[in-house]
């Protein structure tokens, strides 16, 4: 079937839709800086303008100020040595003031990416779990590390932009101040410098849609060099690994020259064209202009030139930024809670959480929307004195049904009811901010241990206190005492490009973590795994203990620790 030949109207009803949506987007990004940033950053902006053109029309006025037809006399001529001391002060002083004003910039634009980053990571920290299955790792890290800053970019350039723009009119009100007789010049100069864009086009937008694609590529490949060293290097997968780094980075750099090359080809346009033109005026009509005359009017065309090759550039740099903060928009979109599967009302009930010390009686938890057909089961209820365990063949669900219950999957279909020891109301949470409540009376080891490089002591406590004696006596009770008498002992930092520790150790501090939080619900996955038999009984004895006076929930293969359980849940 022939394809139909896109028209001229359609085709610039296309670029001018794309064109809104781009103006639409940059709205959007200054609206989140606001007014007061936005106010500061224009100022800073302006007066380093200012700054920048002090010279240049200094230069214009010496130049054409003393002419017959000049509208500008100087009041004083100084001597040279004295016009030149004055001239050093005030190059020193305008150095200065420039050099504060980039400080002031930078802390503005440090401040608000900080603040994009800090926002983007609180929404992955907060989202509901089913928005988070749909972001990769690397997706995540290219939108902290570069599409962020590349935000922040396309607003400071769009900035940029408009005082370029008022520097160039600040620059051709001057010349025409001055005298008139130099404005046609400048003028054909800046018509050279348009022509020039519309020869070379950038396709900054195109681009920068690529770029922040490619952004996502190489951050999950680096995050699973690191995450994954170990493997790499047991597999002897070096070679692989370099391998795809070295084409998601050539990808890259392509899109990064397909950008410089087109940016120098306009600058060579440009270049071109203003002398071609201003040349061809200095033959039609300048022949009696001196050599020194001739100079300065080129000179001046070519600054006009570059003028306006600012605006140009500044706008261009910002398109190409400016699809950072598409996908950062996209993104945090993806992370916003989906429609409540509960009655608005229902959600947390109101109730306050009371303090993490209190005794609960029993948890009841259920849920209504299953995500996946064959859900099993779909209700289960603690008891505080017992201890329930929930056996199955791998694969069955186990880790599904402990995550479901903390509330850390399908969160919004989720109700739990807690019972207090005294007799009192139970407390009903449910969806996502019920979970949320629901974590904070919760102690959960995950079956798959994570350390973060950070000291022994943070990775069990994070943001807890506790003496080094009930650390060093936990320690022990999980025959780890050796790992607190390591060089540095608790408190040296664990650099984990490799693992430092044996699978058994790292799962023990998983455990001891969860303990160290202290709540009166705890919930393990597969407690005695990848432990010897000492170890294990170490474990189960710990556990007896703690379900006297706790909510206790653990999931096993373990026939000793089955054989332990006042309820057990078998799932197919």
């Amino acid at each position: 079937m022939p394809i139909s030949p896109v028209t001229p109207i359609a085709a610039f009803r296309t670029r001018l839709q794309s064109r809104l949506q781009q103006l639409q987007l940059l709205g959007r990004l200054a609206r989140e800086a606001g007014w007061r940033h936005l106010g500061s950053l224009a100022l800073l902006s302006g007066l380093g303008s200012l700054l920048e053109i002090a010279g240049l029309g200094l230069g214009v006025s010496l130049l054409l100020g003393a002419g017959d037809g000049s509208r500008l006399q100087l009041p004083v001529v100084l001597p040279l040595r004295q016009g030149l001391a004055l001239l050093v002060g005030l190059m020193l002083l305008r150095g200065l003031a420039l050099a504060l004003v980039a400080v002031g910039q930078e802390r503005l634009r440090s401040g608000f990416t900080d603040q994009l980053r800090e926002q983007l990571l609180a929404q992955v920290l907060h989202a509901p779990s089913r928005q988070l299955e749909q972001l990769g790792r690397g997706d995540l890290l290219g939108l902290l590390m570069a599409d962020i800053s590349r935000s922040v970019l396309a607003l400071s350039q769009a900035v940029r932009a408009l005082q370029a723009l008022l520097a160039l009119g600040l620059y051709g009100a001057g010349v025409l101040a001055v005298g008139r007789q130099a404005a046609l010049p400048l003028l054909l100069a800046l018509a050279a410098t348009a022509a020039a864009a519309l020869l070379q086009r950038s396709g900054s937008w195109q681009l920068g849609r690529l770029q922040s694609r490619l952004n996502g590529a190489i951050q999950r490949t680096v995050g699973d060099g690191l995450h994954g060293l170990k493997a790499v290097r047991a597999a002897a997968a070096e070679a692989w690994l370099l391998q795809r780094f070295a084409c998601d980075s050539q990808l890259f750099r392509r899109v990064l020259r397909q950008t410089v090359r087109r940016q120098a080809l306009f600058s060579v346009w440009r270049d071109a064209l203003v002398v071609l033109v201003v040349g061809l005026w200095l033959i039609a009509g300048g022949g009696a202009l001196t050599a020194a005359a001739t100079a300065t009017t080129l000179l001046l065309a070519y600054r006009a030139g570059n003028a306006l090759s600012a605006v140009i550039s500044a706008q261009r740099l910002c398109l190409g930024a400016l699809p950072g903060y598409g996908e950062l928009c996209r993104r945090r979109q993806l992370l916003q809670p989906g429609p409540a599967l509960t009655p608005p009302a229902a959600e947390g009930q109101g109730h306050t959480v009371p303090d993490a010390g209190t005794t609960w009686q029993a948890l009841h938890w259920s849920i209504s929307s299953p995500p996946a057909a064959g859900l099993q089961p779909r209700e289960l209820t603690l008891h505080t004195g017992g201890l329930m365990v929930v056996t199955g063949p791998s694969g069955s669900g186990k880790t599904t049904l402990l995550d479901r219950l903390c509330g850390l999957l399908d969160e919004e279909g989720s109700h739990w009811q807690l019972q207090p020891a005294n007799g009192g109301e139970p407390l009903q949470l449910n969806g996502a901010a019920g979970a949320r409540q629901l974590r904070q009376l919760l102690a959960y080891a995950p079956q798959q241990a994570v350390l973060f490089e950070a000291s022994l002591r943070h990775n069990l406590l994070l943001d807890q206190d506790q003496p080094t004696a009930v650390l060093s006596t936990w320690l022990e009770r999980l025959g780890l005492a050796g790992l607190g008498q390591r060089p540095g002992g608790l408190d040296a930092p664990l650099p984990l490009a490799l693992d430092h520790y044996s699978g058994g150790e790292i799962h023990r501090l998983g455990l001891l973590r969860a303990w160290l939080r202290d709540r009166p619900i705890e919930v393990l996955d597969e407690p005695t795994a990848f432990l010897d038999a000492a170890a294990a009984a170490r474990v189960r004895a710990i556990l007896l203990e703690r379900c006297r006076q706790r909510l206790v929930l653990v999931s096993s293969h373990d026939p000793e620790l089955i054989a332990l359980a006042d309820q057990r849940v078998q799932l197919d």
